[in-house]
């Protein structure tokens, strides 16, 4: 299984790795620094790109996905043998790019669950340039829309800490609300949840990367669709979109 060094450290930007397996051009390594998009509500980041680095050639990963238990990591050149060493490297604007998407995320889903009431219905997406988050159960207008990205903006400029820690899967309902984590599916074998908490504000299930502190998002902007804040979608939901600048 690979080791997901992103997970503990999510501005670590190359190390150094051995091909353990090759499909195509899919290549599994014993190291990584790129973070992959999965099918789930707790990777709903882009997939990170980069560049594996073998002797003097350089190949370069256009996506990386996670795929059961597996990261793999496509490249677009003839892939290393297995057993070779290389080196990975992240694409750093992107990713930081990335970052301060998904951190704001956080913050927008817990400020929408406060002021307006709307609990994630498991549809969360962050691009490189728009994230939205879905909702449902909740009150919904123009000017709570607005509040929401005040008092977003207000907790950016607090300068709030963001912390990763991981705690047994039976202790999950002592640190996340029971309405945030009932759009999480994780298998009760595993054995411990990773969270992650902006200060004084929300903690949430997650295996992507975010920001050391909400300064670093800068600002956040919600773009509204016809000329409306929340977008009507299917089954009564509504979608909340925005931006970082």
């Amino acid at each position: 299984m690979t080791k997901a060094l992103y997970l503990e450290d999510s501005y670590l930007k190359d190390c150094k790795a051995t091909v353990t397996n090759v499909n195509g051009r899919k290549v599994e390594l014993s190291h990584t620094v790129l973070n992959p998009h999965g099918d789930s509500v707790a990777h709903p980041q882009p997939h990170d790109k980069g560049t594996l680095v073998l002797g003097t050639k350089l190949l370069s990963v256009s996506k990386t996905i996670l795929d059961g238990t597996r990261i793999l990591h496509y490249v677009k050149e003839k892939p290393p043998p297995v057993g070779a060493d290389v080196g990975c490297y992240l694409d750093w604007a992107r990713r930081y790019r990335v970052m301060r998407n998904h951190t704001a995320m956080h913050i927008m889903a817990q400020l929408a669950l406060e002021i307006c009431g709307g609990r994630i219905n498991g549809n969360l997406e962050c691009r490189d340039h728009i994230t939205h988050i879905d909702l449902r159960d909740c009150e919904t207008s123009d000017s709570l829309a607005r509040q929401i990205e005040r008092e977003a903006n207000r907790l950016i400029k607090e300068d709030r800490s963001l912390r990763v820690f991981y705690v047994p899967y039976k202790e999950i309902g002592n640190y996340v609300d029971q309405r945030k984590s009932e759009s999480f599916v994780i298998p009760e074998d595993v054995d411990k949840v990773r969270l992650v908490t902006v200060k004084d504000l929300s903690t949430d299930i997650c295996y992507g990367t975010v920001l050391r502190s909400t300064r670093e998002i800068g600002s956040i902007r919600i773009i509204p669709k016809h000329n409306r804040y929340f977008e009507e979608k299917a089954g009564g939901n509504k979608r909340l979109a925005f931006v970082v600048s």
